[in-house]
């Protein structure tokens, strides 16, 4: 249980680095554009990911329904 608490602790600690990161490199940019076009482009790129995660999955279980029954 420990080892779970830490690891989710070191995954917040994480994405808050890179969002510090992404901010200081890409402010000026969404100051730019704005705020909704900054959402849109970060909402695009985590449906991207997504998408290419759940493809590779799919690929890795294509077999999977023609094996027989126990």
């Amino acid at each position: 249980m420990t080892s779970y608490v830490l690891k989710l602790g070191g995954a917040a600690i994480l994405l808050l680095f890179a969002g510090v990161i992404a901010f200081v490199l890409f402010g000026n940019i969404w100051a730019r554009v704005g705020i909704g076009a900054a959402i849109v482009v970060v909402g695009g790129g985590l449906l991207l990911f997504a998408w290419n995660v759940d493809r590779k999955e799919r690929a890795k279980r294509a077999g999977i329904d023609e094996l027989p029954r126990i």
